[in-house]
């Protein structure tokens, strides 16, 4: 489970990753015992890059697209999904619409029409998706008998297995799997609604970076 943090593990998506090739003179060839022709081996640079896209040229033929900068790869992924995003996704995941989702646009960043800020997350935001997300796995958890039983670690575990699957599209890891099994078996037993406790579980999974970062 991860609430606050930005996923370190990053996927290089929208373009091609292309290598660039690099010439190496002979005189660059290194001998790795320093005797020449034994051992030897080129170091190529390895340099990920994208279409830079197209060159646009202004007053006087200049390249407008001169100064473009090649940034990291990874740099635009992570981002905190803006609310016009979430307000489709806490639906699709749960197939219920918590009423705190309406009240909470101005919480998350209002957005100007036919713009889309970068939406900067907080306490404040991230402690309403959490509210939000609690709302909803309540009524997610209010009909299938099993939310009903006392949880054990086995069956904490298993429910927070299927969560992380549904609401973040992977499998998620043992100790992701461990921290949300601790909030259902550990954290949340003051909770005396045995449903209550597995909606937190619910809830936690549903506030971490993967669900609410795209």
């Amino acid at each position: 489970m991860r609430t606050s943090i930005v996923g370190l593990l990053v996927l290089l998506a929208g373009c091609e990753a292309e290598i660039e090739q690099v010439e190496v003179a002979k005189e660059d060839i290194i001998p790795l015992d320093g005797t020449a022709g034994a051992g030897m081996r080129v170091v190529t640079p390895e340099v990920a890059l994208c279409d830079p896209g197209r060159a646009y040229r202004g007053f006087g033929g200049n390249d407008l697209t001169l100064d473009r900068r090649e940034l990291d790869v990874g740099f635009e992924r992570a981002r905190t999904k803006p609310f016009a995003a979430l307000q489709t996704e806490y639906t699709r995941v749960l197939g219920n619409t918590p009423d705190l989702l309406s009240q909470s646009e101005s919480t998350f960043g209002l957005t100007p029409a036919r713009w889309y800020p970068k939406t900067d997350p907080n306490a404040v935001s991230l402690y309403q998706a959490y509210r939000i997300a609690f709302q909803g796995c309540l009524t997610l958890t209010s009909q299938p008998t099993q939310y009903t039983q006392l949880p054990t670690i086995d069956t904490a575990r298993a429910e927070c297995a299927g969560w992380s699957k549904k609401f973040w599209g992977r499998t998620a890891m043992s100790p992701e799997l461990e921290a949300c099994a601790n909030v259902i078996g550990v954290f949340s037993t003051s909770e005396t609604s045995v449903r209550r406790r597995w909606a937190h579980g619910c809830a936690s999974v549903l506030t971490a970076s993967d669900f609410l970062t795209f």
